[in-house]
């Protein structure tokens, strides 16, 4: 299913990747090793860390030290270890959490507050959570940053890690247009069944790490309500009102082909939720892939070992607790829990008991494809154990798009071209420091056997990604036709024929509830009319599929199609869910496989637009808007507003006609024409009396604009117009 335009793509998303500069830039590239050095005051540092977390998990508290990253000193920062199964490795390269913020208020590093060391546990490449981010972020996902650094402990070179963006509000700021929403971190295994409308329980499974508790929480059980309780009927529509399912089909997928089994596809856990107060609809943000693409457990220092395999299987929480039904000397318990050291250090759940019937089964087992005791996942997932899963993919339309989605990550996302010199560039990017690096839970040799082929224990990562791609390629083409998706337009087919990046009440121009937001305008500069259901609007180079058309949205031959940049997507019409900046911004407009048109721009004037001339083709020239109309016409926001009181409407709100009367008899060839909130023409009469009835039969209730030309094309006067 490869295409002959892939390799153009990349290029170009890339290419407009280093025109992107945020918070974290610097920290966060990831062209070179980092270098972080923590100093701390008390000589017995690391006890008082590992005590730190032994006795307060998890809520660890911080200890203070001082830092000199890249060489740049930065005093009395928090530090902390964190993790789970990370922290039970053998040697003592736990994962370490920095927090700018903790001991002085509002200091941050390169625009961050917070940054994740993460030891590499499970993977002994230290890549499966840098290609899974990679994976979403390419696939339209917000997912972390990262990037990699050696770390020193008061003069001591303690190993190399992997830097990953903290989700908090800086990430919020960057990845989505308002950051004053509600945002949910899982700390728990969850179906995100229903427990009920008292939210202490959901409590006990999530954290609220920003927004007002007590709105917040309704609003999260609300969304329970929904996930569990609407009818098969009212289903569909009630999810879309609250949660962005475009936008979790795509991590769904991803999930799926990296095998991530501790996610929510497997264990229910390691995700956060962002509701957006603008949509107020959920967004799903990916978290925690070190276990992915067949990761497996380096070794578990838990009750009774030092590392390799759990020398005392008795001393296991689920043992003593009571929770585990099966005696420690139980030969598929003792594989479980040296598979998976939660199903020994936590309460046995319904994951263990899943891992050791499918063992006792003859399931997966240790299978290196999958997870502990799971073979690989399906494409086809309408039969998981999990309720949002299930109930998502039993509606034809989201199963449709999920495997839509299946479709482009085959074609140019994941596959051996991309990847393979990725984990090779990281490879020799971090070999020296992993060589040095005395605490590394693994052998050299486990390294170079990760980049490449693996052992009997753990798949190295191209040999996953090749028999993956095999499987789910072969899987797909069973489950849907991806030739169904090739993109028929070429570049510019359609453009950016004009938008507007600052609006106020001056300019007369207003959406269906009287806003004045930013809009995008755009010219099908083809002789048919373009379906444009595969087709996406973003601001975000690397974030292509950030706003999809809905299905069925048509732009017709030599015509215009308005969409409101203004961030709110409950409205009707075509909003997208950005807004665009008047300092300066991207447009980006492409399919599922390829850029159909974009423009980058600098600092825009109120009430002007940048506009193509010649219309449809030409470069971006700043002038008055045209709307939804020929950018070579004239026509002056001043005229325009000079001319309305020489027409008048009525009645308005109407019915069955609207009248239009001048105080004189226009010049013939002027035009009445009605349009719909999204730009598409619905009727065209022309005029020469002073007065002229327009029949609105065929026009459902609705908002409408109603706009006259004169003969020459330009517009002199528009007005909205309700029919009921």
């Amino acid at each position: 299913m490869k295409k002959n335009y892939t390799f153009f793509t990349l290029l170009f998303f890339l290419g407009h990747l280093s025109l992107l500069f945020g918070q974290g830039d610097n920290l966060l590239d990831d062209d070179a090793v980092h270098e972080i050095h923590l100093t701390f005051n008390d000589s017995s540092f690391w006890n008082t860390l590992t005590g730190n977390y032994d006795n307060n998990y998890p809520d660890v508290p911080y200890i203070m030290a001082n830092a000199v990253i890249d060489g740049t000193a930065v005093d009395s920062i928090g530090v902390r270890l964190k993790g789970f199964s990370s922290y039970w490795v053998a040697t003592d390269k736990k994962s370490i959490k920095l927090d700018f913020n903790e001991f002085v208020s509002g200091k941050k590093y390169d625009g961050l507050k917070k940054i994740n060391l993460n030891n590499g546990e499970g993977d002994p490449a230290v890549q499966r959570d840098k290609l899974c981010y990679d994976i979403m972020r390419k696939s339209g996902v917000s997912a972390p940053r990262t990037a990699y650094t050696k770390v020193f402990l008061n003069g001591e070179y303690w190993g190399l890690y992997l830097l990953v963006e903290q989700i908090d509000q800086t990430f919020i700021n960057q990845n989505f247009d308002n950051e004053e929403g509600n945002l949910f971190k899982n700390m728990a295994n969850s179906n995100l069944d229903w427990l009920g409308p008292d939210t202490t329980a959901y409590q006990q499974i999530f954290e609220l790490k920003s927004g007002n508790p007590t709105d917040a929480w309704a609003r999260f059980v609300n969304l329970m309500d929904v996930i569990n309780n609407s009818s098969d009927a009212d289903f569909k529509d009630a999810i879309n009102e609250v949660f962005d399912v475009n936008l979790y089909l795509k991590v769904l997928a991803v999930d799926v082909a990296t095998n991530n089994w501790d996610s929510y596809i497997e264990h229910g856990r390691n995700f956060y939720m962002y509701e957006d107060p603008v949509s107020k609809k959920f967004k799903w943000i990916p978290w925690d892939y070190n276990l992915s693409m067949g990761g497996a457990f380096s070794s578990f220092g838990g009750p009774g070992g030092s590392g390799g395999e759990i020398e005392d299987p008795s001393a296991c929480l689920t043992i003593t607790n009571g929770s585990c039904p099966y005696p420690p000397t139980d030969t598929i318990f003792i594989q479980v829990i040296n598979q998976d050291p939660f199903c020994c250090n936590t309460d046995w759940d319904g994951v263990c008991q899943d891992a050791f019937d499918d063992i006792l089964n003859g399931g997966g087992g240790s299978n290196p494809g999958g997870g502990p005791g799971f073979g690989n996942f399906p494409i086809d997932m309408s039969n998981s154990q999990k309720v949002l899963i299930n109930r998502l993919l039993a509606v034809p339309e989201f199963q449709d798009k999920y495997y839509q989605y299946w479709c482009g990550l085959l074609d140019d996302n994941m596959t051996i071209e991309r990847l393979f010199p990725m984990i090779d560039t990281s490879g020799n990017l971090i070999r020296d420091a992993i060589y040095a690096d005395s605490n590394y839970m693994w052998t050299t040799e486990n390294f170079e056997e990760d980049l490449d082929q693996g052992n009997n224990n753990i798949p190295g990562l191209k040999k996953f990604l090749e028999e993956r791609i095999i499987d789910i390629d072969s899987q797909l083409n069973v489950l849907f036709d991806c030739n169904s998706l090739n993109s028929i337009l070429a570049f510019q087919d359609i453009t950016i024929n004009e938008f507007m990046a600052s609006n106020d009440s001056l300019s007369g121009i207003a959406d269906a509830n009287g806003e004045n937001d930013d809009w995008i305008e755009l010219y099908n500069n083809t002789t048919t009319t373009i379906d444009l259901s595969n087709t996406y609007l973003s601001d975000k180079a690397d974030n292509p599929q950030k706003w999809a058309f809905p299905t069925g949205t048509t732009i017709e031959a030599e015509s215009y199609l308005i969409v409101w940049a203004d961030n709110d997507e409950g409205q009707d019409g075509l909003h997208a869910n950005f807004k665009l900046s008047k300092s300066g911004d991207f447009i980006l407009l492409s399919d599922f496989n390829s850029p159909i048109d974009s423009i980058r721009f600098e600092e825009q004037e109120t009430n002007s637009t940048a506009s193509r001339i010649p219309n449809g083709t030409g470069d971006f020239i700043i002038k008055n808007p045209t709307y939804n109309d020929n950018n070579e016409n004239v026509t002056a926001t001043e005229d325009l507003l000079n001319a309305e009181t020489s027409v008048r409407f009525f009645p308005n709100p109407a019915k069955e006609f609207v009248n239009v009367v001048f105080d004189e008899n226009p010049e013939t060839g002027t035009v009445i024409n009605i349009y719909n909130n999204v730009g598409q023409r619905l009727l065209r009469q022309e005029i020469s009396e002073a007065r002229t009835t327009v029949g609105l039969q065929n026009l459902t209730p609705g908002i409408y604009i109603l706009v006259i030309d004169n003969k020459q094309g330009q517009r002199v006067s528009t007005k909205k117009l309700i029919v009921y």
